[in-house]
């Protein structure tokens, strides 16, 4: 169900991974396209930058991260172990934000296998 779920929000529009993350940054799950590396390292550093400046500021607990350049990036926090990336090029971050909306409950409560 994990697979089918991540499999279906690398049909989003410039989406060309999804990653499911733990807390401690270790991939629990990856769907992307054939022969393309997923930016693991790259998701763990800004989920860590951000973390940081959020308690360096004192504004609370980070939910989501959401970065926007030639290449794009959303981290979710869908449970308090469980960080859902989506990385690509092109395509609509508000829909990604939507997808992500749509299956929260099956992305942060399915086990890993």
């Amino acid at each position: 169900m994990l697979q089918r779920a991540l499999a279906g929000l690398c049909r989003l529009d410039g989406v060309n991974h999804a990653m499911l993350l733990d807390g401690t940054g270790q991939l629990l799950a990856s769907v992307g396209e054939e022969g393309i590396f997923a930016p693991v390292d790259q998701a763990v550093e800004m989920m860590n930058v951000a973390q940081e400046t959020s308690h360096a500021l004192g504004l609370g607990q980070v939910y989501e991260v959401w970065c926007e350049h030639s290449s794009r990036m959303i981290l979710d926090v869908v449970a308090s172990n469980r960080i859902v990336v989506l990385s690509g090029d092109g395509g609509r971050l508000a829909r990604w934000r939507h997808a992500l909306d749509r299956d929260r409950r099956i992305l942060a409560t399915t086990p890993r296998m």
